[in-house]
C-alpha cells in the first residue's frame, strides 16, 4: 500500500468515527470508500480491527486493577459510537438488507420448485 493509500484510507476511518461521534448510526458508504475498502463487510472489519488493536495497546495488564478499569471505561467512552454503528451493521438493518436483496434479485417470474 502506497502512502497516498494510507494516508485515505486513515482519512476515511477517521470521518467515518467522527460521523459516528456526531449521531450517525448507519456503516456510512459512498463511491471513495468502495475504492478504499471494497465493500462494507471490508470497512467494518477495519473498523473492528482498529477498536482492538486500540484496546489491546492501551489496556496494559501491568496496570494497577483500579487504574486498568479507569482506562477500559474511558476508551469504551470513546468507541461507543464506532461500537453502536458496527453492531447496527452486524445486525443487519432491514433497510439495507432490502436494497441488497432488490439488487441481486434477478428480474423474470418467480417459480415453485
Amino acid at each position: 500500500m502506497s502512502w497516498t493509500q494510507t494516508h485515505r484510507r486513515w482519512q476515511a476511518l477517521q470521518e467515518i468515527e467522527a460521523l459516528a461521534n456526531a449521531g450517525c448510526t448507519d456503516l456510512p458508504w459512498n463511491t471513495e470508500y468502495a475504492e478504499i475498502f471494497g465493500d462494507r463487510e471490508a470497512l467494518a472489519d477495519v473498523l473492528r480491527y482498529r477498536v482492538r488493536l486500540t484496546r489491546d495497546t492501551q489496556l496494559d495488564s501491568h496496570l494497577a486493577e483500579a487504574v486498568l478499569e479507569e482506562q477500559r471505561r474511558r476508551l469504551e467512552a470513546r468507541q461507543a459510537a464506532v461500537l453502536t454503528m458496527l453492531r447496527r451493521f452486524d445486525a443487519g438493518d432491514a433497510s439495507y438488507a432490502q436494497v441488497v436483496r432488490e439488487q441481486t434479485v434477478l428480474p423474470g417470474p418467480v417459480t415453485a420448485a
